[in-house]
């Protein structure tokens, strides 16, 4: 009897690690389609100059966002497109997610990437740059959500920002 109670507790446990390990990873797997997209989004709204481009992709205070973190990132893409040259262009060069971290009882997130983009005007690049941030993120009934982050940090410019 007793090898039977401890064959159901160790059984439980490796249910228990198996789910934990799954759930984490399909959380993993969410967080980068949606990095994904916001990539692909931000892109059409970069060159669109759709300054509410990534709207769909915020938390709202309502689902639990912080108003500061959430207003400075989106003000940041707000004043980014708003500077582009007219006759320029932005490409996006390479998208790389480096880090996701879940924390999943809490049902936040931290994404940290690396973008290399260029504005181009003709055949030039006038500015170009590569960035790096970590983003905040809140599970919300929406799904995964960008609710602040970090100031983006650039390195190996190239130009002067505004042009």
């Amino acid at each position: 009897m007793r090898k039977l109670w401890f064959l159901l507790v160790l059984l439980a446990v490796a249910g228990g690690a198996v789910w934990f390990i799954s759930a984490r990873s399909s959380d993993e797997r969410d967080l980068r389609r949606l990095m994904d997209e916001v990539q692909t989004a931000a892109l059409i709204a970069l060159n669109g100059r759709d300054s509410n481009g990534l709207d769909v992709y915020f938390a709202t205070e309502a689902e639990g966002a912080q108003a500061v973190g959430l207003g400075e990132v989106k003000q940041a893409f707000k004043t980014f497109v708003s500077q582009l040259p007219n006759d320029s262009a932005v490409q996006f060069h390479s998208f790389d997610i480096d880090e996701v971290e879940v924390h999943q009882s809490d049902g936040l997130a931290r994404v940290s990437y690396r973008l290399h983009f260029s504005v181009v005007r003709g055949n030039t690049a006038i500015y170009s740059a590569k960035s790096t941030q970590n983003l905040a993120l809140l599970r919300t009934p929406r799904g995964w959500r960008i609710s602040g982050g970090d100031v983006v940090q650039l390195v190996e410019v190239s130009g002067a920002w505004p042009p």
